[in-house]
């Protein structure tokens, strides 16, 4: 959902470059073979790193703060030109002040004030670009393609998993920007690598938000987070258990992923694609209306306007991810306090 018009896809997402040329289920088994060798190859590391979570986030946790600053620094750097830089710059402040203001004041309530913003930023500013310019579909290739090279992309599959371990233990990281420094350090590049990537950043994390729920006590994805209210505390024996559930759902989660895959990339072009995304946009508002009120609305339609941006400047839209990375710095910083009080909230 939320492709863009042919001229303007440099912009967007990665996947909507090859949806664009028909390659639209070229991107479905990529993601699928990011993510189930990213979870075999995260269950094969678990209890070996188990044992070095604890000391490895009491050793980074004090220079939390600093580690994310170089973070910023270096996604910022890689537009390369002035006004780029320029325009990263703003909107990862106007994102990150967006999420200072919305996360750590009693705007809305804390449990809900995520769904706003973030479908904002990253959901309702995509479909609406789709929406406006009329996007259509090609059709899409879904027969005679080569089979997919474990050689090939290994390199991008261990990048991934091993973005998907740092983000698992540093708070605020996304997925585009743990593939992105992944890529830097493994000198590799192109779109099916950042797929393979990004998809294994996606599971190598989910599961390690388990070993960091065991090993240091902190949920670090919506699924620990309800793991950890519903089990009073978990142990080694349940971190085994979680793993080899994560497993079992990965496998059927492919083959499904595939099958529905192919499905989709065979009809979707004779379906009504303004008229969907529309109606996703829709259920959004709905949702945020229910849970957050008009409050919420407000909050959604102004992260939805920053949301536009990177696409106007044509710049990565990971900088929107300061809506988390800015108030985690703060904290860490100890300096959240000041500049909310200097805010006058």
């Amino acid at each position: 959902m939320g492709a863009p018009e042919p001229g303007t896809e440099l912009s967007v997402l990665p996947a909507h470059r090859l949806l664009l040329e028909g390659r639209g289920y070229e991107v479905i088994r990529l993601t699928a073979f990011g993510c189930l060798g990213a979870l075999m190859l995260s269950a094969a590391l678990a209890l070996p790193l188990s044992l070095v979570f604890a000391p490895a986030y009491m050793f980074i946790q004090p220079q939390m703060h600093l580690l994310l600053l170089a973070v910023i620094v270096v996604m910022i750097a890689l537009e390369r030109s002035r006004s780029g830089i320029l325009w990263a710059m703003a909107i990862f402040l106007l994102s990150g002040l967006m999420g200072l203001f919305t996360l750590d004041t009693n705007l809305v309530r804390g449990d809900v004030a995520l769904l706003p913003l973030l479908s904002g930023l990253f959901g309702v500013s995509v479909l609406l670009l789709s929406a406006v310019r009329n996007s259509s579909l090609p059709k899409q290739n879904v027969d005679n393609l080569e089979p997919l090279e474990f050689r090939e992309n290994a390199r991008a599959l261990c990048a991934g998993t091993g973005a998907g371990v740092l983000t698992g233990i540093i708070p605020g990281i996304g997925p585009s920007q743990g593939t992105v420094l992944a890529q830097l350090v493994t000198r590799s590049s192109g779109t099916r690598e950042f797929l393979v990537g990004v998809s294994g950043v996606n599971t190598a994390k989910a599961l390690f938000s388990f070993v960091a729920l065991y090993a240091i006590a902190r949920p670090r994805s919506g699924a620990a987070v309800a793991v950890d209210q519903l089990v009073d505390k978990v142990g080694f024996n349940e971190m085994l258990f979680l793993i080899g559930v994560a497993l079992v759902a990965g496998g059927i989660a492919t083959v499904l992923h595939l099958r529905l895959g192919r499905l989709a990339a065979r009809h979707i072009g004779g379906l009504p694609y303004r008229g969907m995304c529309l109606t996703v946009i829709s259920g959004m508002a709905v949702m945020t209306f229910c849970y957050a009120g008009l409050l919420g609305l407000l909050i959604l339609a102004t992260a939805t306007a920053i949301g536009v941006l990177p696409a106007v400047a044509k710049v990565k839209r990971t900088h929107c991810m300061g809506v988390i990375m800015l108030p985690c710095i703060l904290y860490f910083a100890g300096l959240k306090d000041v500049v909310l009080s200097a805010f006058g909230l």
